[in-house]
């Protein structure tokens, strides 16, 4: 069994799989992991700890990597991999100078994506921040785009106002609000649809290409009934972490 992790600003995905079978899954946030004992009382109800043969990770917060060394190889001696140290067995082209300023979790559906799709592939991924990476005809990774995150972005607007309350992201069915609830509800939900839809239409017009589009990440199903022919898959990244473990870490058996 292989475990996969991606740590994120927000939240960590723990995910075991047993070959392709998903076992497990479960969220904690990331403020609430301080120390390997955190990762520890993390673990405590899973009944597949014990049963690992190895663990993968995708990680973004590096003051938060050292825990899971600690935890993984000290306390538990199970092998860990690092996106961040095997980069140059993913075999991703790329037109980015800084292959290693990419953010690791991108990587992973990048790496993901291209052995399982036939390209040109688009994928969106609704995280911490809203990111769209671009595999063109020839199979070579171009780029994306970084946007704020939804949830990010009403945190913000509450924080930084002095009247506006605090809303979770929700489908509204009019746009023009009657209350101010109702307003920041429109708003964001309308406008993030507004601002995908615009965003990818402008690639495939600048691209000339008609893709695969993945969508993946928290809100990724509120987006699937307005982006005609997408994939939705919340699971993306975290099959991707167990692919890239079984097909670049261990080779096929």
């Amino acid at each position: 069994m292989i475990l996969t992790i991606d740590i994120g600003n927000t939240n960590s995905f723990f995910c075991v799989f047993n070959g392709e079978k998903l076992q497990e899954s479960f969220k904690v946030p990331i403020k609430s992991i301080s120390s390997s004992n955190d990762i520890l009382n993390v673990f405590k109800k899973s009944k597949y700890l014990e049963n690992l043969n190895g663990v993968i990770i995708s990680s973004v917060v590096p003051e938060m990597d050292k825990h899971f060394k600690d935890y993984f190889k000290e306390k538990l001696n199970k092998k860990l991999i690092f996106i961040d140290g095997i980069i140059n067995k993913l075999d991703i082209n790329t037109k980015i100078k800084k292959k290693n300023s990419i953010g690791a979790d991108r990587l992973v559906n990048v790496c993901y994506a291209k052995n399982i799709y036939s390209s040109p592939i688009l994928i969106v991924d609704f995280g911490t921040a809203t990111t769209i990476d671009y595999i063109n005809k020839k199979r070579i990774y171009e780029g994306g785009i970084i946007a704020p995150g939804i949830d990010v972005s009403l945190r913000s607007l509450h924080q930084f106002t002095a009247k506006l309350p605090l809303m979770n992201f929700t489908k509204t069915k009019f746009i023009i609000g009657n209350s101010t609830e109702n307003a920041i509800k429109s708003g964001f939900y309308w406008g993030y649809i507004s601002m995908i839809e615009g965003i990818l239409k402008r690639i495939k017009e600048e691209k000339k290409i008609l893709p695969k589009i993945i969508l993946t990440g928290g809100n990724a199903h509120f987006f699937r009934d307005h982006i005609n022919n997408s994939i939705l898959d919340e699971f993306f990244t975290m099959k991707g972490l167990n692919y890239i473990y079984k097909e670049k870490v261990i080779g096929k058996k």
